[in-house]
């Protein structure tokens, strides 16, 4: 059976997904908050960023998906509807480019008050559920609509999507080299 592209997407990003749980399980709180060299993002702050991402492209992909015209609008993120910054205690004004992370200083991005790892894992798991239901909901026709990313830039919803995935496989690569170099198995396809 022959899949179509956007099928090829979802099934690749559940896998990445999935990768993510799966290798953060074995690693203990504080091996996962350790920032050594200091200029390396921890692994939870890893893990912490691709959920602020998930939860942030899948906002941008609600009116696309709910066929809006108008994609300039986007929909609500499980970060701001269950009040996860107030709770863990963040200044919005500390989360970089979009909120998630982005372009923050190496001292910014430790400083950020990252709870413990099972409540990132926890709302990692909930915003990659959130990202996979909206892959889900893009067919060939939605695949190929023109989109504007986050960058503004002029692309399709299937590049966007594809860049998702390229990006996340980026943070799950360093996980697997964090976790190598602090003497555990670095490998999550395996």
């Amino acid at each position: 059976m022959r899949l179509s592209p956007p099928e090829i997407a979802l099934s690749r990003l559940a896998r990445c997904h999935q990768q993510f749980l799966d290798i953060i399980l074995e690693v203990s709180d504080g091996m996962a908050s350790y920032w050594n060299p200091p200029t390396a993002p921890s692994i939870k702050w890893h893990l912490w960023h691709m959920a602020r991402w998930a939860d942030y492209v899948q906002s941008m992909l609600a009116p696309v998906t709910a066929g809006e015209t108008d994609h300039s609008r986007v929909g609500n993120q499980l970060w701001d509807a269950l009040g996860i910054a107030d709770d863990w205690g963040f200044d919005e004004q500390s989360l970089g480019t979009w909120g998630v992370g982005s372009q923050l200083t190496t001292e910014e991005a430790q400083e950020l008050p990252l709870p413990g790892l099972a409540r990132v894992v926890g709302y990692a798991r909930s915003t990659f559920e959130m990202l996979e239901r909206r892959f889900a909901e893009i067919d060939d026709g939605i695949f190929d609509l023109p989109f504007i990313d986050w960058h503004g830039n002029d692309t399709t919803v299937g590049d966007a999507t594809i860049g998702y995935l390229a990006h996340a496989n980026r943070h799950l690569g360093m996980i697997e080299a964090l976790r190598g170099v602090r003497g555990q198995d670095g490998t999550a396809t395996i």
